[in-house]
């Protein structure tokens, strides 16, 4: 429908104001004629219509005539380098039908959309190779940039996106943007690629039980997919090893399957691997497959340590608990969550931060928080604090944190950053990374300032007087706003290359002079090219000075070569303090906490101390402390608020933490501020109680679920995870209406804080059947821990911990194209399948409608009536007034035309015939009382004959003050009779004169208006 109304309810307001212009109209217009009284009504009605369709918001649309069309090109690994040659041509072919209005664009895509052509440029090649990712297939991402490029450049032009692609998308969901497309009258077209591969193997999956008993025989079966039949080899492997001989077996085409009987004498989480060797393949990529079992059986804990021989006694406690226990150093610790599934609870002792990764200590945190493993540390004079594990994943995990300068107990802290040669990428982000993370490490007591290597003067060998070197890029303050300074940090560019480092180590020196901190530490970033002029004992003697002020000097090498690693080392030796080379960003933190060390002193207390245990706590339960020894030290820490503390130190009103315990996430952790070793802990080693404390410290934090009875299986659908629950009782009966729940963790999480896990519910689609979905677009291992929540509340909850892993991309899986995926999106796009070339911009064009406002034109067309209404209603203008209005219009069009005649003698015949022409003339003389009326010469009577008096007599002729009125007269002369003009004598007789009674003009006219008025209401009473 060409017209639309944008408040349409409004034009409901025609139907009372209609009728009451109406009624109103028969009210008052009783004056009029017919035809004005119809006049007055429309053009009201009109006016009134008008104005109600400019608050409906009136609008007049119309189809574009322009068609825009933005080619979606799949460039993943999928679609083959043979196809490419095919695919530009179509877009050639196709653009040939391009009319002067259309435009055209071209977006290649793989992981992430890249623009080739922007839309509405000319198209001058195309050349569709892709420069992003390729090992994946994003359709849905590429659709809506394809969509915000035809919103943007496109707006009143028809829209249609043309999508060639195999369709084996592996991230997000194309049919999802669907609803997107068709709210923006976008069409979808689809042209789906062959797959052109002539031979291809690959392992498909791996399916084995999730869970089995120690000793149990199960199966691990390894499905094969050739194109081919042909013979290949296929190995197992068990967490890295062969598990055996491998099998060669005779490939049909489709899908085949091997089977590893397989059986395992120990307690944990077990990772499966297989190899395929396979004569016709053509790409290796998918060629291996990877899957998990867990076995069952004794509660088995890792300890970590520096020394295996410190796990002697622990041991032997635990064992008698029926706990085992696997010994391992920190750097052989896990990397990833799905490693440390194979232990319930994991226990470091007296392990510094930095000899740990993040990847290591993340994997611990996620552990206990979404797998409910167990986690515990044991304090010492490099852990906790000491060991700077301040604003780690492990602090998170842990029931006590590492903050206690907020209780002023330890002295202040001054750094002063100096960084130079920010202008190398790789540089700018380790500098400025190392400087951010050095503010976690500070509190707001502490002071913190940045000063780059670039200008200034020198302080030379005298540091009272000289220009300072170098900028303080942040001025040297206290820690209270930590996230302005780190974003100030973010922002540092343009530092300096200086050839000599002493002015800007002498300047931070001298700013930290004045400071009121405690300690005092210069960190210094760069990469030690600079050379300096003086000999190696000037520079040793400038470092020296500023050790010599009380402040450490420590040094990061970034981007430094070997050269350059020596004197950045020497620097820091002169000064004092520490020097670490950062080849990777993630090696930062761990840098800083060892630095820390360095310029704090340790939140450590060593004097002897009784633990005393707190009321009320369920944790060590029944162990008597009232014998047990002194300790000899432990750890500072606060108690988290949600935590449970067992033990504290109550010398001199301390109430220090020394035990404590809470439930982090799914799982449960403890901390140990004292140490397990022959320095604090050795009185404790000859006490009775001391193999049960651990015992029972140990076995709290175990994982705390019952495992789950039921199946429960984890498979790859595409780009998604689906986890399935079949649940049934002993009896073989359905269990229905389970709150179950799904965590899963995906691979590849990093961070000092990873991020709060989501639960995905699980529901019921059959008897006892439960599903649930997640995205799955990354490669390596999911863990997903599918929980069950007990119905009463009293019985524990259970949980089942399952692996998922996709060990190559999905984009190397697909050896058919997903024809019926291009399918649905071409149905739901109200688009066409493999159009041909000439059919995109030829045939049925998509048109769109834009709406033009029609208000303006309105408020105009009811400002040009509204003079006609009131005209119509307030001027009584009849037929006659029209008719001489008319006359003198065309008497003035014809004195325009004058001067037409060819002489002078002719021009005063044709003016006196004009005059002659021009009507009759009639004269009233108005004398004593009398009035004389001139008739038309012709004789005839009036037509309106006044009674005139008998006795009146005409005068012979007329006075010579009467006055004379012409009128209209019609008179016929021939030319001939126009060279005699007649007198006045001789026009007397044509003439009559007649003697009317006297009145005055004004009567005669009220008389004359007040007889209308009186005719036209009794024609109206007539009408009625």
């Amino acid at each position: 429908m060409p017209i639309q109304f944008a408040y349409w309810p409004a034009l409901l307001l025609l139907i009372p104001v209609i009728p009451y212009l109406l009624l109103v109209h028969r009210k008052t217009v009783t004056d009029m004629s017919p035809v004005r009284k119809r006049a007055a009504l429309g053009i009201r009605i009109l006016l009134v219509t008008l104005l109600i369709c400019c608050l409906a918001g009136m609008k007049f649309v119309r189809k574009g005539e322009s068609l825009a069309v933005v080619f979606l090109i799949d460039g993943s690994r999928s679609v083959r380098d043979d196809q490419r040659p095919a695919i530009e041509k179509y877009i050639q072919d196709a653009s040939k039908g391009m009319r002067t209005v259309d435009k055209i664009g071209v977006i290649t895509f793989a992981q992430d959309p890249h623009t080739l052509s922007p839309l509405g440029q000319p198209l001058t090649s195309v050349n569709i190779t892709e420069q992003g990712t390729t090992t994946s297939t994003d359709i849905a991402q590429a659709l809506r940039q394809a969509k915000n490029e035809l919103d943007t450049a496109a707006r009143d032009s028809g829209k249609r996106i043309v999508l060639i692609s195999d369709g084996n998308e592996n991230v997000g969901r194309a049919l999802a943007e669907m609803p997107e497309l068709a709210a923006g009258h976008i069409v979808l077209d689809t042209i789906a690629l062959p797959v052109t591969l002539q031979k291809e193997a690959l392992i498909d999956k791996m399916v084995m039980p999730p869970r089995v008993k120690i000793g149990e025989p199960f199966p691990v079966k390894v499905v094969v997919t050739s194109m081919t039949s042909q013979t290949a080899t296929v190995n197992l492997t068990r967490d890295g090893k062969p598990t055996g001989s491998s099998k060669q077996i005779e490939l049909h085409r489709g899908k085949n399957v091997v089977v590893f009987d397989q059986n395992i004498d120990k307690v944990g989480f077990f990772r499966y691997g297989s190899t395929l060797d396979a004569p016709e393949d053509t790409i290796s990529e998918n060629n291996k497959g990877e899957g998990f079992v867990a076995v069952i059986g004794k509660p088995t804990i890792l300890y970590v340590a520096d020394s295996p021989a410190l796990t002697s006694f622990l041991r032997k406690s635990l064992q008698s608990q029926n706990i085992l226990v696997d010994y391992t150093t920190p750097e052989g610790m896990p990397t990833t969550t799905a490693a440390l599934q194979r232990y319930d609870s994991v226990f470091m002792s007296n392990v510094p931060a930095s000899s740990l990764s993040i990847a290591q200590m993340t994997a611990v945190q996620i552990a206990c928080r979404d797998f409910g493993v167990g986690f515990g540390m044991v304090g010492g004079d490099s852990s906790f604090g000491a060991g700077g594990y301040r604003g780690t994943p492990i602090e998170d995990a842990l029931p006590v944190s590492m903050d206690v300068k907020k209780q002023k107990r330890l002295p202040s802290v001054a750094v002063a950053l100096v960084i130079e040669d920010l202008e190398i990428p790789t540089t700018i982000n380790m500098s400025i990374e190392a400087a951010k993370a050095t503010m976690d490490l500070l509190e707001p007591i502490d002071q913190v300032g940045v000063v780059d290597c670039n200008g200034g003067g020198g302080f030379g060998n005298d540091m009272s007087s000289a220009a300072p070197g170098g900028t303080w890029r942040i001025p040297m303050q206290h820690v209270t706003d930590r996230e302005s300074i780190k974003a100030a940090m973010q922002n540092l560019q343009g530092m300096g290359d200086p050839p000599n480092y002493d002015p800007y180590l002498m300047e931070a020196a001298r700013v930290l002079n004045n400071t009121d901190a405690k300690i005092k530490h210069i960190i210094f970033l760069g990469d030690g090219d600079a050379v300096y002029e003086a000999n190696q004992s000037a520079i040793s003697a400038n470092i020296q000075k500023i050790h010599d002020m009380g402040i450490t000097v420590s040094t990061i090498a970034t981007g430094a070569d070997k050269s350059g690693v020596n004197f950045m080392a020497a620097i820091a030796k002169t000064g004092n303090g520490q020097s670490y080379v950062a080849d990777k960003p993630q090696d930062l933190p761990r840098l800083l906490l060892k630095d820390q060390q360095t310029i704090s002193q340790p939140p450590i207390i060593e004097e002897p101390f009784r633990a005393v245990p707190v009321e009320g706590d369920e944790i060590l339960k029944g162990i008597d402390f009232a014998g047990a020894p002194p300790l000899l030290g432990y750890n500072v820490s606060n108690l988290k608020p949600t935590a449970t503390l067992a033990l504290l130190n109550a010398n001199a009103n301390r109430n220090d933490p020394i035990f404590a315990g809470w439930r982090y996430g799914l799982g449960r952790s403890v901390a140990f501020m004292s140490d397990d070793r022959a320095h604090w802990a050795a009185p404790w080693f000859n006490w009775a109680g001391y193999s049960q404390f651990w015992a029972q410290a140990v076995r709290w934090t175990l994982r705390p679920f019952a495992p789950s009875d039921y199946a429960t299986q984890v498979t790859m659908e595409g780009n998604r995870g689906h986890v399935v629950v079949d649940a049934l009782d002993e009896q073989g009966h359905y269990v229905n209406k389970l709150q179950l729940s799904a965590r899963v963790n995906p691979p590849g999480v990093t961070g000092i804080k990873a991020a709060a896990p989501t639960d995905e519910a699980l529901r019921q689609t059959g008897p006892g059947h439960y599903e649930s979905w997640f995205d799955a677009p990354q490669i390596g291992t999911y863990l997903v821990n599918v929980l069950q929540k007990s119905a009463d509340g009293k019985t524990p909850d259970k949980s089942t911990v399952i692996g998922l892993s996709t060990p190559y991309s999905a984009e190397y899986k697909e050896t058919q194209s997903n024809k019926y995926l291009m399918t649905q999106l071409a149905q739901a796009g109200s688009g066409r399948t493999e159009p041909p070339a000439s059919g995109v911009y030829g045939g049925d064009r998509p048109g769109v409608y834009s709406a033009m406002d029609l208000m303006p034109l309105l408020i105009f067309a009811a400002m040009l009536l509204l003079p006609f209404d009131i005209a119509v209603r307030r001027l009584a203008i009849d037929s006659k007034d029209l008719q001489r209005a008319a006359a003198w219009v065309r008497g003035r069009t014809s004195t325009a035309t004058a001067g037409r005649a060819a002489t002078a003698e002719l021009g005063r015949l044709l003016d006196r015939k004009e005059g002659a022409l021009s009507g009759r003339e009639e004269a009233i003389v108005q004398t004593n009382g009398s009035i004389t009326a001139a008739f038309p010469a012709s004789g005839a009577p009036s037509p309106n004959p006044v009674p005139v008096a008998a006795a009146y007599q005409p005068p012979q002729s007329l006075p010579q003050d009467a006055s004379v009125i012409p009128r209209a007269a019609s008179r016929t002369i021939r030319p001939d009779s126009l060279a005699d003009t007649p007198t006045a004598a001789q026009t007397a007789p044509e003439t009559e004169s007649l003697n009317l009674p006297q009145a005055a003009p004004e009567e005669a006219g009220m008389s004359r208006l007040m007889a209308a008025k009186r005719r036209a209401q009794q024609h109206q009473e007539k009408e009625e």
